[in-house]
């Protein structure tokens, strides 16, 4: 019984907003019904009273007493309404709390990574936070077996294309070091020109495919002003795999952040 009631509570703590929402809907629709059909009895009555207490005279019967004459007729609508309007509010609530625990998490987590580099440092030397990277992009590094590379860039004399790693979404492609570098300046650019730019933005000056959520993540100038930071510097090391394989290595040199944080 503990169980079920501790999923249960569980399910409605996640599902709060999309319920709200549920409700808010049916909310507009009923309240628009409920008043539809009160207009009818509201009209017959003031033609009621307008009768009764000025012999019909339109001219006579003031909006006030008009009001006094069917307000009772709209109870059901003002009340679905209000509980409408109600509902409305809650999910504004539950959306800034859960964008609140999001950021507060994406904080914990930064903190964490950079304490991380910091004793990696400590431990094993000022090049460690570079092995490790490159390390990364070996252990990512795949092979088809038989001793060839899966990806075969052209690197001959008669192109500028090089094999890069994207350390953040962990992937290989390849591209020039010079469109590289314009990635990076227009990230920068667009830093400066908006106050953040996402992830997403980054893969696409890189001109190679999006990652999911990556239009929330990013970096945010009030952030990097924080730490005395105007300019957003990328780390693009160049490393040697174990068969021998170039490839540079892209990295930022101040972590991804949540960007909804910033819009409450």
């Amino acid at each position: 019984m503990k169980v079920l009631l501790s999923k249960t509570k569980s399910f409605l703590k996640r599902s709060s907003p999309t319920i709200l929402t549920y409700f808010s809907v049916v909310g507009v629709v009923g309240t628009t019904v409920l008043a539809v059909k009160a207009t009818p009895k509201a009209v017959e009555l003031i033609k009621n009273d307008s009768r009764r207490n000025h012999d019909g005279d339109p001219h006579a019967y003031t909006k006030l007493e008009a009001v006094q004459s069917c307000w009772k007729c709209y109870i059901p609508a003002a009340l679905v309404g209000l509980s409408t309007i109600a509902c409305i509010i809650g999910i504004n609530v539950l959306n800034k709390r859960n964008q609140a625990s999001l950021a507060s998490a994406y904080a914990l987590l930064s903190e964490s990574y950079q304490q991380y580099r910091k004793a990696a440092k400590t431990v094993y030397g000022d090049n460690a936070d570079s092995k490790i990277k490159a390390q990364m992009a070996k252990d990512t590094y795949i092979s088809d077996g038989w001793g060839n590379s899966v990806y075969s860039p052209d690197l001959d004399s008669e192109s500028e294309k090089i094999l890069c790693y994207d350390l953040f979404s962990q992937r290989y492609f390849t591209s020039t070091m010079a469109a590289v570098l314009n990635a990076q300046y227009h990230v920068n650019r667009n830093l400066q020109l908006k106050g953040s730019v996402s992830i997403n933005e980054f893969y696409e000056f890189l001109g190679i495919d999006k990652i999911e959520n990556g239009d929330d993540i990013g970096w945010s100038i009030n952030e990097l002003m924080e730490d005395g930071i105007m300019w957003l510097d990328f780390d693009n090391r160049h490393t040697v795999l174990d068969d021998g394989l170039e490839c540079c290595v892209i990295s930022a040199l101040y972590h991804v952040e949540s960007l909804q944080a910033d819009c409450f």
